[in-house]
């Protein structure tokens, strides 16, 4: 049956679209005859996926030290298996996560910002009973329930071990120092970051004679920010005990050298004549105020600028700023 207005209708309704009341439906924009797509910037839809050669090899190392340290604290033989990394946003990635999880919230300092790693609870309850002497394979009911205080101070020795091999991955990239935040269990309340930002996720399946679960780790792109042009670099070699310890032996040796540290006062240009009749109580008038910072000379390379002092009755000088540049500072 058709829909057929009468006058009166017709006259309220071009009344009110003139009076403003009823709002003009708008025309839909018709994006291929102006030759244009429209595109939202503050919500990119299609993450690119880039490749990261130092990020691959520090998610290599990590794999490995945490397959040996694993090994060693269960005291079986652990096999991990790493899964391409991927970029994905935050949201959707918490969107996968069941419910309850073991959700450990960290820092990497010097990064700004928080870092997450995910244990399956199915690989929580395998190591928790492997800890208390039991073989790891008998079916636990996992929905429905949390964690309770012995399983998670069980579980916070693995996050241990996985903070601490994580910190050693990236040494050879960018020291850094990885700190223990909270742990939650519900993904609502592991809010890192921002739903719509990018997350980098490295995901390894635990193999422990037969498929466990996994441990994923979750950090934000833009924490990354400082060492971006790093990451999209191929990797140095990774450094050995020796290495280090060579490198550490020379910061100390260079620490302790003796260096001449001469502070100049001023400089004043004298007759030799006038030279030859100084006395006692003569004052020299130099080319610097006593308002002015004097410049420290370190090896005879200007370093520092300061003021002069006494301290402790000794003369002194007060260091004010670094000099940076030889030719502006």
């Amino acid at each position: 049956m058709e829909q057929i207005l009468s006058q009166d209708e017709v006259d309220a309704l071009l009344k009110g679209i003139a009076g403003g009341e009823i709002e003009e439906p708008e025309e839909p924009i018709d994006a291929e005859s102006l030759g244009y797509t429209p595109y939202d910037f503050s919500r990119q839809q299609r993450i690119v996926q880039v490749k990261m050669p130092a990020m691959e090899a520090i998610s290599d190392a990590f794999m490995r030290a945490v397959r040996t340290s694993l090994s060693t604290t269960l005291r079986r033989i652990i096999d991990l298996t790493a899964a391409p990394m991927e970029l994905e946003r935050f949201g959707a990635f918490v969107r996968t996560l069941p419910v309850p999880s073991s959700l450990q919230i960290f820092k990497m300092a010097p990064f700004r910002g928080h870092a997450l790693i995910v244990l399956e609870p199915k690989l929580v309850f395998t190591f928790v009973e492997n800890f208390l002497g039991g073989s790891g394979t008998r079916n636990i009911r996992i929905e429905g329930r949390d964690f309770t205080a012995i399983e998670q101070r069980l579980i916070r020795r693995v996050v241990n071990i996985l903070l601490n091999d994580l910190e050693k991955a990236w040494y050879s990239l960018q020291p850094l120092k990885v700190q223990y935040v909270r742990s939650e269990i519900n993904p609502q309340f592991a809010k890192i970051c921002q739903p719509e930002d990018v997350v980098i996720i490295s995901r390894y399946d635990v193999d422990m004679d037969r498929a466990v679960g996994s441990i994923t780790t979750c950090i934000p792109l833009a924490n990354l920010e400082s060492v971006k042009a790093k990451l999209l670099t191929t990797f140095q070699r990774e450094q050995s005990e020796e290495d280090l310890t060579i490198r550490r032996t020379l910061q100390e040796n260079v620490k302790n050298l003796e260096l001449e540290v001469r502070v100049e006062l001023g400089r004043a240009a004298i007759p030799a004549g006038d030279i030859m009749e100084l006395a006692v109580g003569d004052i020299i008038q130099l080319d610097h105020r006593t308002d002015e910072l004097l410049p420290a000379f370190v090896a005879g390379v200007r370093k520092y600028m300061g003021t002069p002092g006494i301290h402790r009755g000794n003369n002194a000088l007060l260091i004010k700023k670094k000099v940076l540049d030889q030719e502006k500072d």
